[in-house]
């Protein structure tokens, strides 16, 4: 007689551990809700250092993963292994965006607290605002347009950046900005301009435009207040994005403007500055609203959305609603519903 073969359902077996491990996801989330709750920062300047070194020490030794140590919002420091970039196989791979990098992921409040895929869901990262991580980005092929604008050289971008920046400074539109900004009145003076996630100035050849314009309003921001005396005469201007190339970097400065390191932007900013950040892929705000008060802001309207990579928390609503009073900002198509905030005296 043949033994008899016992059918096992492999999904009625799994079934306990999945149910546990959703446990183990609410309960979590529930502890991170309960602690943000209780008004402990997300974000801190002490973490984002530390963020910061860590990411100098994965970058200087890019060919092989290493593991890192970076605070949750519980307090509690996780040791993770982050794997090494990709191998980059293009020569070219300054003149465009693409290939692989070492990179800070900051994440929102929502993010942690949102129920997710338990196959996906980590109790080592689960409680962390910033990850480093092996990012590689892709590029989109792209259909040449004749009424587009394509450089192969950083003389020629640097031509095209002033170009552009002749154009607009020239729009019925630049004359609104003007009034808008020299109504601003302020009781402090400020000392810097921080752009924060204003996007490559080309991507391959092709030239980004809405990114050159984003990055000349910084200029004419600085240089209206300037004129004003709302910022002081040694007041400087700063960005900051992660996928800059070596191009944008050397067009960039010599446009005037100091090129920071991610997260350099946000170790700087302070109460002295005006920061502008324009539909940024990280939680700008949310950042902001842990680590200090600027004396202008320059962001995006609140508005309803479930996938939003710059969300308004309640803890940047009542920020807003205590320290700061609004201004409108015209509207253009390369900046979005943008609005300004003053800081308030108290």
């Amino acid at each position: 007689m043949l033994p008899r073969t016992q059918q096992v359902d492999t999904d009625t077996a799994q079934q306990p551990q999945h149910d546990e491990k959703v446990a183990q996801m609410n309960s979590i989330i529930y502890e991170i809700r309960t602690i943000y709750n209780a008004n402990t920062p997300l974000f801190t300047k002490d973490a984002i250092r530390k963020a910061s070194e860590e990411l100098e020490i994965c970058q200087e030794n890019a060919s092989s993963g290493r593991n890192v140590i970076l605070q949750g919002i519980n307090g509690v420091n996780y040791e993770i292994f982050v794997s090494p970039p990709a191998v980059q196989h293009t020569s070219n791979k300054e003149q465009h965006i693409g290939g692989s990098t070492w990179i800070i992921s900051y994440n929102s409040i929502e993010y942690l607290t949102t129920k997710r895929d338990v196959r996906s869901f980590s109790p080592e990262t689960a409680y962390l605002p910033m990850i480093i991580t092996a990012c590689t980005r892709e590029i989109d092929p792209y259909p040449y347009d004749e009424n587009e604008l394509y450089v192969s050289s950083t003389e020629e971008l640097h031509e095209a950046f002033h170009k552009i920046e002749r154009k607009w400074k020239m729009s019925e539109y630049y004359e609104q900005l003007q009034a808008t900004l020299a109504a601003i009145k302020t009781p402090f003076v400020l000392d810097k301009v921080i752009g924060v996630a204003l996007g490559p100035l080309i991507t391959r050849t092709l030239v980004n435009r809405h990114s050159i314009i984003q990055h000349t309003l910084i200029s004419v921001i600085y240089s209206i207040l300037l004129q004003r005396g709302v910022l002081s005469a040694s007041s400087k201007r700063y960005i900051q994005d992660p996928v800059y190339t070596q191009r944008d970097k050397d067009v960039l400065c010599s446009a005037g403007f100091t090129v920071l390191d991610d997260p350099q932007a946000f170790l700087t900013l302070d109460n002295s500055s005006v920061l502008v950040s324009i539909d940024p892929d990280i939680p700008v705000k949310q950042i902001v609203a842990d680590i200090c008060r600027p004396g202008i802001i320059i962001w995006l309207r609140k508005y309803d959305s479930v996938y939003q990579a710059d969300p308004d928390s309640s803890r940047v609503d009542k920020m807003i609603e205590k320290d700061y009073y609004e201004l409108d900002f015209p509207f253009h198509e390369s900046f979005g519903d943008l609005v300004m905030y003053i800081r308030k005296v108290t």
